[in-house]
């Protein structure tokens, strides 16, 4: 039998498998679907999960010279909401979207950015993205939603558009973060009360039906079981249709752990270079 791991930039890492997420369910409640993304929010502005390529990204959004950027699949948008004052220029401002908007989050978004990162209220399908909304796309923690044909569309659209694209992922198909998914309940359980605005019906799906924490790890442990490596986007960029695009595909570690956040990133070429630029372990 085949052995389920590959080596991978010298890391063991489990072979890909495109199981079901609940928050991609389109019959999940939306109490409890915004329930699940006001954590990930929660999470993601109090700790420094992006913080490391905060750089990266903002040297990509001031060279690409777009007017605005727009993040796709937002959820509760919280990374945008934690790097808008590092990683965006001045004068320029974030579009959060979603396939299913939480239009509560992006509100608070709006509010606590003094409206530097808004959101839009309609449905936004990151595979076809409307031209009314032109700028430098963005997504975090959000391509491993997509099969390999829905991932590579994500790519085919931005270049079919000449939009600049830069893709985060902070979950790895990596031993030592499924393990963490299994606290991830105990974690959800202890941070509820702090998190803003206060809702009764958090507490409900929290305390007294505990829904939301084990929807969180459910989903977390099957985020890291679908998100593609260094190679494999790497495979997906050169299999796109012919284009002067500019790739970066690499790895920014956390600290001196064995995981980190893995980025594509791909500009309209401004200068000769190669199509296909990979930047490995780097080190955030």
């Amino acid at each position: 039998m085949e052995p389920n791991f590959q080596i991978v930039s010298g890391i063991q890492m489990l072979r890909r498998l495109h199981f079901f997420e609940f928050e991609d369910l389109d019959w999940i409640p939306p109490t409890i679907r915004d329930g699940v993304t006001d954590f990930l929010e929660f999470a993601v502005v109090k700790t420094p999960l992006y913080d490391g390529i905060a750089p990266l990204l903002s040297d990509s959004i001031s060279r690409s010279r777009a007017n605005r950027v727009v993040d796709l699949c937002s959820g509760g948008g919280g990374a945008w909401s934690r790097l808008y004052e590092t990683c965006l220029p001045s004068g320029l401002n974030v579009t959060l979207t979603d396939l299913y908007p939480n239009q509560a989050a992006f509100e608070r978004a709006a509010t606590a950015s003094a409206d530097r990162v808004t959101g839009r209220v309609e449905s936004v399908d990151a595979t076809r993205v409307d031209d009314s909304l032109p700028g430098f796309r963005t997504l975090f923690s959000s391509f491993h939603h997509f099969r390999p044909e829905g991932a590579r569309a994500v790519l085919v659209d931005a270049v079919e558009s000449g939009s600049p694209i830069a893709v985060f992922e902070s979950t790895q198909r990596h031993l030592l973060l499924l393990l963490y998914m299994l606290f991830v309940p105990v974690i959800v359980l202890l941070v509820t009360p702090f998190i803003r605005p206060f809702r009764l019906s958090r507490l409900v799906f929290t305390y007294l039906l505990p829904i939301i924490p084990l929807m969180v790890a459910f989903d977390g442990f099957v985020s890291c079981l679908r998100t593609y490596t260094v190679e494999e986007l790497e495979s997906m960029v050169a299999s796109l249709p012919s284009n002067d695009f500019d790739w970066q595909v690499g790895l920014s570690r956390i600290g001196s752990l064995p995981v980190g956040v893995t980025y594509l990133i791909g500009s309209p070429r401004q200068a000769e270079g190669d199509s296909c630029n990979r930047v490995t372990d780097a080190v955030a």
